[in-house]
């Protein structure tokens, strides 16, 4: 299911960049997820602004694991991350599922450097063939960075094609329904691993200073690869779960996981764009801009995070070196990820 289009209360990604100075405005990417699906087959997660309100889906009789089979002294099939099957998803405690998210390995270890990356100039108002361009050529950046990353830990990892389009004209190919699809934010359909990208979309849209276009488009689609990440390796379904046992027991702490994968994402997204030669990676005027707390709305409860929180991760993503113990937000104190 396709969380809401998202419902912004200013303008976005205002940049404007002149001489020695850059005016940052008011910058909303997306930094919520929805997590839906209990099985790979299934729905699956998108990523949203965070604005958006979440959606969850209750599994059916033949998924629902009890309250008796769950609460057991003895740690389950699940109590450790592995890699799901098609069709599999873990039957585990909260505690368990919570114990996954703090310890897999997408909570250690590095991001490789990739060597080369090529991002050619593209205009601040780019044309569908400028735009597929340079996503095509950030894709390929990114593909080396999460294809190196999930090998080392023996992780799964389909690289997602990008098909820019032009809104209303979602693609008829598409193997998600074109009712999910927003025209101010990016598809990202795991079901036929391909982000559907509306012309228009992106941070650097109303940049003057063409210099610092290719770098932004790099970071918004690194957001859009950590939601593949995600989803590749099955981390998403571990977290799913754990949300779909919190749903109607314990709210706070419901809200919470949503606001710690978010953040997570975020600082993915950060970590990964760094990885890159440095005429690719976004500017320092961009990385300042997506670090000011100015920049950010807070959103609506009880899917919002405090600007000051959403840049903590954002900018521990950009000074990571690709450490990704730096981006694990699970093991967090609480009140930097509020």
């Amino acid at each position: 299911m396709q969380p809401p289009a998202p419902q912004r209360k200013r303008p976005w990604a205002l940049l404007a960049v002149a001489a020695s100075c850059i005016l940052a405005m008011i910058l909303v990417v997306g930094g919520g997820i929805t997590f839906l699906a209990l099985n790979r087959g299934g729905p699956e997660p998108v990523a949203s602004d965070p604005t958006a309100t979440s959606e969850s889906v209750e599994p059916n009789d033949s998924e629902a694991t009890s309250a008796e089979e769950t609460q057991t002294t003895e740690a389950s099939d699940y109590s450790e991350f592995h890699v799901l099957g098609l069709g599999e998803f873990p039957e585990a405690t909260p505690e368990e599922l919570l114990g996954v998210m703090q310890d897999n390995p997408l909570t250690e270890g590095g991001l490789p450097d990739v060597g080369e990356c090529e991002l050619p100039a593209t205009p601040t108002a780019p044309s569908k063939e400028q735009l597929q361009a340079v996503l095509d050529a950030a894709s390929g950046c990114l593909n080396q960075v999460w294809s190196v990353a999930s090998s080392d830990r023996g992780l799964p990892w389909t690289a997602p094609d990008v098909v820019v389009y032009t809104w209303p004209d979602v693609p008829s190919s598409s193997s998600c329904e074109a009712d999910t699809f927003d025209e101010e934010f990016p598809r990202m359909c795991n079901l036929d691993s391909t982000i559907y990208w509306p012309v228009g979309y992106g941070t650097a849209t109303d940049f003057e200073d063409e210099a610092h276009v290719p770098g932004a488009y790099q970071w918004d689609l690194a957001y859009m690869y950590s939601n593949a990440a995600g989803w590749n390796s099955t981390l998403v379904f571990y977290q799913g779960e754990l949300r779909n046992q919190y749903e109607d027991t314990d709210q706070e702490a419901f809200d919470d996981a949503w606001r710690r994968n978010s953040l997570q994402w975020l600082c993915w997204a950060s970590a990964a764009s760094m990885q890159v030669p440095d005429a690719a990676q976004p500017t320092q005027e961009l990385r300042d801009a997506l670090g000011s707390p100015d920049a950010w709305e807070a959103g609506e409860p009880p899917n919002d995070i405090t600007p000051e929180n959403r840049v903590r991760w954002i900018s521990a993503g950009f000074d990571s070196g690709g450490d990704l113990a730096k981006c694990n937000t699970w093991t967090a104190e609480t009140e930097t990820v509020s």
